[in-house]
């Protein structure tokens, strides 16, 4: 995969994290405003201002809780699109750059999954410290699974398999990579999302109906 394609790739997946965190962000602000002003009286109904308070610092401090969330799913989205759109590609330049820095890799029979290993351990790290999206990216997929194990086991299987130029080791091995992955495992979660709102919405009634009761 050329630089300027997975750039390209790389931009529409920032885009994909970016949008989620500035929706995310701006509904965490805009319920939390909601909540205040709905339930502001009756958290306030009584002598006591504890309920109000806590109201309102609650109110401050969730938008931060949806940016967070905003972030981690936007990376899961960002990454579920680009293994499920462009997983051939993902694989491509994973395994052209680890080919051009370590050439050896691919025309050596007896190359050791613990070799491959540890040297495409050293390409993601550098491919991460590219960009912000892409570290975003690979620690996501890192998380979800093992893939720098996957992609050795497939390299050592694939390395002497059959007289080929670099770039046709390089394309069998992207594609015997890519049927390793299993994109479902990547899709966002959110459950999440909803355990977070009505998480909200109920510390929101703890504050207007309990509180109260308890701080007369």
């Amino acid at each position: 995969m050329a630089i300027k394609s997975i750039l390209n790739v790389t931009a529409a997946a920032g885009v994909k994290l970016s949008t989620r965190i500035i929706a995310y962000t701006a509904f965490g602000i805009v319920f939390n405003l909601f909540l205040l002003i709905f339930f502001s009286s009756s958290a306030g109904r009584n002598s006591s201002a504890v309920p109000w308070v806590l109201l309102l610092l609650m109110a401050l401090a969730s938008p931060i809780v949806y940016f967070i969330m905003g972030k981690k799913q936007g990376t899961a989205t960002a990454l579920h699109y680009i293994v499920d759109e462009h997983g051939d590609d993902l694989s491509r330049f994973v395994v052209g750059k680890l080919a051009d820095t370590y050439p050896q890799l691919l025309d050596t029979p007896q190359a050791s999954g613990g070799a491959i290993h540890e040297k495409l351990s050293a390409v993601i790290a550098s491919i991460s410290q590219q960009s912000s999206i892409n570290k975003a990216i690979f620690d996501k997929l890192l998380e979800k699974f093992d893939f720098i194990s996957v992609v050795a086991r497939v390299m050592e299987k694939n390395v002497v398999d059959g007289p080929a130029t670099q770039e046709e080791k390089v394309e069998r091995i992207a594609s015997a990579l890519k049927a390793e992955i299993n994109v479902d495992t990547l899709k966002p979660d959110m459950r999440q999302t909803r355990i977070l709102v009505a998480g909200n919405a109920g510390m929101a009634l703890v504050c207007a109906w309990i509180l109260p009761i308890i701080f007369r």
